[in-house]
């Protein structure tokens, strides 16, 4: 009797430890949380796991695998071409506006019109056609006109200080060529004149050339 006591007691302790190994077992690989309702679900290491009932107990079931998202590449930036350099325009040169028939005389030497004096030119040249020029030096620089007087065309003629035109007696000014006395009531046409290498070179842009 007393044996089979002892062989009942050692099959209730075996029972009771396989039960506890897999107690054990079940904690070791389930999730930590105890269910509390049949069909609660949780994510646990990698796996959903769903509450269900075991008997009198609810329990998680094995767990299914969740599907591991696959990484993303980032799309590589593309390249940004760089601005292409725009061609620097080419300056248009500057076109100095000049008679058709624009032309230059060498009329005298420098030293043949002294400072503050006026002389009358009638150039060989046969470009000018026998027109005559006058050309007074005031304070260094040069001024020239034409010699043809604005009333009737006629010569004038240097008389002192003037330039008188003996046709109808106008007087202009030697220095602005404007007239002082009519008849005249126009200036006298002047010219651009500059000095090269000791001669006074005069532009002619009203006569045609030869």
């Amino acid at each position: 009797m007393a044996e089979l006591s002892r062989k009942s007691f050692l099959s209730i302790a075996g029972l009771l430890l396989l039960q506890v190994g897999i107690s054990g077992a079940s904690a070791a690989v389930g999730p930590s949380l105890k269910p509390t309702k049949v069909g609660q679900t949780i994510i646990w290491r990698g796996k959903k796991y769903t509450a269900l009932k075991s008997g009198k107990k609810i329990i998680w079931n094995k767990g299914v695998a969740l599907p591991t998202p696959k990484a993303t590449s980032s799309p590589s930036p593309s390249a940004t071409p760089p601005p292409s350099a725009s061609p620097t325009p080419t300056p248009t040169p500057t076109q100095t506006a000049v008679a058709v028939n624009s032309f230059e005389i060498d009329l005298a030497a420098s030293s043949d019109v002294p400072n503050g004096e006026t002389r009358i030119f009638y150039p060989s040249d046969s470009r000018a056609k026998g027109k005559g020029f006058i050309i007074t030096r005031d304070k260094g620089r040069l001024i020239a006109f034409d010699v043809n007087c604005t009333h009737e065309t006629c010569p004038v003629e240097l008389e002192g200080p003037k330039l008188i035109c003996n046709c109808h007696n106008s007087i202009f000014n030697k220095i602005t060529g404007a007239p002082e006395t009519g008849p005249a009531s126009e200036p006298l046409r002047n010219y651009p004149v500059r000095e090269a290498l000791g001669r006074i070179i005069l532009t002619d842009s009203n006569s045609s050339t030869a």
